[in-house]
């Protein structure tokens, strides 16, 4: 039982990382001979290779590194959890779940973009990348928010801190605060992601200012939680 809920979980991941090789291998013939396959710091193509080259195949294959990626962090975290008697098993599994599916997707798009590059021979463009980056960690961020007042004390996943760790209590408040602050930070993140008008800079910049006031917004209620504890 356990090992189909396995093969299902990754199922629809193996799918997303062979879309890349799918749209490839449907604009094969209008690519030329050569194409780009490393570009210098200015953005300028300095080594190219056949359209069937191995370095070609890699990109295509970037959504399976993702995933790759994913499921050995899964079975790390999951084996930690194990190794330190965690109960957040199941909770746990779809954190990591989500994780494995993010960085399935960020890869795959990332090789999709590559392609497009490819394709028109343009200059690739950073800050696009990070903007997709951010927009796929927005909705990551809502899910695992949604997730963690689920999560029972322990020592290996959850919003971790020393004020969290102190009790019961302190360690559910902490969870529930911390949840609501990915929610936030993950859905107005997407909002600035997603507008159409907004430009590729302002929205990567906006966005880590969104993430970074949720990090700080995590440790001040812990400072402000702990000296309340240490003065009752």
């Amino acid at each position: 039982m356990k090992h189909k809920e396995t093969t299902g979980s990754i199922l629809p991941d193996l799918v997303l990382a062979a879309v890349p090789f799918l749209v490839y291998a449907s604009i094969y013939r209008y690519l030329p001979p050569e194409i780009p396959v490393h570009y210098s710091f200015d953005g300028i193509a300095d080594r190219f290779a056949s359209r069937l080259s191995v370095e070609a195949l890699l990109l295509c294959s970037l959504g399976y590194c993702g995933l790759l990626l994913g499921v050995l962090l899964k079975k790390m975290v999951l084996a930690m959890g194990k190794a330190q008697e965690n109960n957040n098993t199941q909770t746990t599994e779809k954190l990591m779940a989500y994780n494995q599916t993010f960085l399935t997707i960020f890869f795959s798009a990332l090789s999709l973009y590559f392609t497009s590059v490819m394709l028109h021979n343009s200059i690739p463009d950073t800050l696009f990348i990070l903007r997709t980056a951010y927009l796929v960690l927005s909705v990551l961020f809502i899910m695992i928010g949604n997730y963690l007042p689920k999560l029972k004390r322990n020592r290996v996943s959850g919003v971790k801190m020393e004020y969290s760790q102190s009790s019961e209590d302190a360690w559910m408040k902490s969870q529930r605060f911390g949840g609501r602050l990915l929610v936030l930070g993950g859905i107005i993140s997407l909002i600035v992601c997603l507008i159409p008008g907004i430009s590729e800079k302002s929205a990567v910049m906006l966005s880590t200012i969104i993430f970074a006031f949720v990090i700080l917004g995590m440790l001040v209620f812990s400072a402000v939680e702990m000296r309340r504890c240490t003065r009752e």
